[in-house]
């Protein structure tokens, strides 16, 4: 049960006297008493004694509910636990590596110092405020969301009583709306063109396919199922300490996509030309029989193939070098035409492989011009046969002319 004293007067309880004790003037007056969950005694002091009623009520609550939290238990340093949690974490080589370098990079230099139980909100403010000075808005999101997980795990371990990385009063800076921008077909057929022959069916996949291009470098001669006109995407090729392996597609999420002619038979011409000995580096063990691999027989390293291949293509084509223009529109193209003609987005979240069809329609949703009209034309087929209202009330007994009367009466 917590308590209130007085540190600064003694009450004789037979007489109700008051005297001065030894700590008379000396520090915090009213002290709150208390024995932890584990029946270890407590005590914390404030200068007022409402102070210390507020927070003696606000302890009983927690004492009650098994939620309570020793204060000293925040004392341990930011940088401590950061590198105690980052260890416990199981995540993707690619992931760690990445969250090792924001960890190292940004966090570290502001919070290393820090007591756990120090670190307020407004100080969180204030850091995010900085780096939006010079970071991008997706990036500062990003340092946030890792140094709020890292703090969430504080929390969960009893270092601290709440998160103040989730507090509603931090707020990350406005991300700008960027807009996919798909490619023309002349674009990517010229993008088809414009690359080494030998790397004409990876376009051409990744962009009939809607392919990620970790997934796009990926795929194996077993992966195509041309009777059934599918592709099966099982893996994907990503960088981990600088050199390309194969691993699972994003979010562990295996699918199956269709396949059309134009696709097919780029893949066929391409597997039709391989030389015997590129093939049988091609189902050498380290390569489990990629389709597309590097001069050395080696899976493809995207820092490579964007340096030496795309680049030089997207010159040859005339396409502004920058992020939009990267392969990923392939991606962003393939996506567009699926809509534009009709495929759910169900579907196309499927093909896609993205974790919430929802995140599909954000995206990819403007991309789609004619759906509008679709829509009209859909409603006026069903309801009014493409007629006006003072057509349809002419030739149907005016039912639409006794409504108007009544809206002109009011």
């Amino acid at each position: 049960m917590a308590s209130v004293a007085d540190r600064w007067w003694a009450v004789d309880k037979a007489t109700g006297e008051r005297t001065k004790t030894p700590r008379y003037g000396r520090g915090q007056r009213w002290q709150v008493r208390y024995r932890d969950l584990e029946g270890a005694s407590r005590n914390r002091s404030f200068e007022r004694k409402v102070d210390a009623d507020r927070f003696a009520v606000e302890l009983q609550r927690q004492l009650n509910r098994g939620e309570y939290i020793d204060v000293n238990a925040g004392r341990s340093r930011f940088s401590d636990y950061a590198v105690t949690w980052m260890e416990r974490q199981i995540v993707a080589p690619t992931t760690r590596e990445a969250m090792d370098v924001r960890l190292r990079v940004h966090l570290l230099p502001q919070w290393s110092a820090w007591e756990l139980r120090q670190i307020r909100p407004a100080d969180i403010q204030g850091w995010l405020r900085r780096l939006s000075d010079e970071l991008a808005p997706r990036y500062v999101q990003l340092l946030l969301t890792n140094f709020g997980a890292i703090l969430q795990g504080a929390c969960d371990d009893g270092l601290i009583p709440r998160n103040p990385a989730r507090s509603a009063s931090v707020r990350l800076p406005s991300r700008p709306t960027r807009a996919v921008r798909p490619w023309t077909p002349e674009q990517v057929l010229g993008m088809v063109d414009a690359v080494p022959e030998r790397f004409r069916a990876l376009v051409a996949v990744a962009a009939g396919c809607g392919l990620r291009q970790g997934e796009a470098f990926g795929i194996r001669v077993h992966d195509i199922d041309s009777a059934a006109e599918t592709l099966h995407v099982r893996q994907q090729i990503r960088l981990e300490a600088g050199k390309p392996v194969p691993a699972l597609p994003k979010y562990q999420r295996v699918r199956s996509v269709p396949v059309g002619g134009w696709v097919l038979e780029h893949l066929e011409r391409h597997l039709g030309s391989l030389q015997p000995l590129s093939g049988e580096r091609r189902t050498t063990p380290s390569l489990g029989g990629l389709v597309f691999y590097s001069r050395e027989g080696k899976p493809l390293n995207r820092n490579y193939f964007n340096q030496t291949v795309w680049r030089p293509a997207q010159q040859a084509v005339g396409l502004v070098a920058e992020r939009d223009n990267g392969m990923h529109a392939l991606r962003h193209t393939c996506a567009s035409l699926w809509l534009e003609h009709g495929v759910s987005i169900k579907a196309v979240s499927e093909y896609l492989g993205h974790a919430d069809p929802g995140f599909t329609l954000r995206v990819y949703t403007h991309v789609m011009p004619s759906s509008g009209d679709k829509a009209r034309q859909a409603l006026d087929t069903a309801l009014g046969q493409g007629r006006r209202p003072d057509a349809a009330a002419s030739s149907t007994g005016a039912p639409w002319a006794h409504e108007t009367a009544l809206t002109d009466g009011n």
